[in-house]
């Protein structure tokens, strides 16, 4: 058994704080096994290995007991190959710094992107835009004009529905926190959720940042 090591845990390896609830932690191991599963990594040998350590490391923080045992004693035995299982999911999935995301948010905001985002969101709640701000990533309180004009717009050239519940929240719209802590941006979430989107202008960030943060593959010399 080994004593766990200061900068690594499994909390770290399944993307959580060690706060997190049973259902955040289970919902960034479904999200890291989606990524890692060995049939989307056939050319690692090593990837099947890796991705059974993340689910031993989740077997034990959803569980009550061991879970609070690892909490308390901070031992568990084989911590060197978990810490191997992360740094090969960091190696697939590199860290996205803030400047990244200052890049991505530029990129962004006032796009194509952005409005098709907005049009998805709309249809998908039935014109109720109460949690509006919520749902459309970097998104900021003075945003609020501007998504409600665009979506006046687009009901007057009718190409979205003028729902009646649109009108009656439209003036009901959750604003955001805007004290210095909850405006701190949780990049590792932030760059789950950027991921989890379709193709969009990100995916050319996420390839330069690969390229920059993976290591050169080895190419295997044909025997002669």
């Amino acid at each position: 058994m080994q004593q766990r090591e200061e900068q690594f845990t499994l909390y770290k390896l399944l993307n959580v704080e060690p706060k997190a609830t049973q259902n955040e932690i289970k919902k960034s191991y479904r999200q890291l096994a989606l990524q890692l599963h060995p049939d989307k990594n056939q050319a690692d040998v090593n990837a099947k290995e890796k991705f059974q350590k993340i689910s031993e490391a989740y077997q034990i923080l959803s569980n009550e007991e061991k879970r609070k045992m690892y909490d308390e004693t901070g031992m568990i035995e084989g911590m060197d190959e978990f810490k191997n299982a992360y740094e090969f999911y960091r190696n697939l999935y590199p860290k996205i710094s803030k400047e990244d995301i200052d890049k991505y948010e530029v990129k962004y905001r006032f796009s194509k992107e952005e409005e098709n985002d907005l049009i998805e969101f709309y249809n998908k709640n039935s014109g109720n835009v109460k949690c509006l701000l919520e749902n459309i990533i970097l998104s900021k309180n003075e945003d609020i004009p501007r998504f409600l004009e665009f979506y006046d717009e687009m009901i007057k050239q009718k190409k979205i529905t003028d729902y009646k519940i649109y009108q009656t929240s439209r003036n009901k719209i959750k604003t955001l926190r805007e004290d210095p802590e909850a405006q701190q941006i949780d990049m590792d979430q932030l760059t789950k959720q950027i991921r989890q989107r379709p193709k969009n202008t990100f995916d050319q960030l996420l390839q330069q940042m690969e390229q920059k943060y993976q290591k050169p593959k080895k190419v295997k010399s044909q025997k002669k």
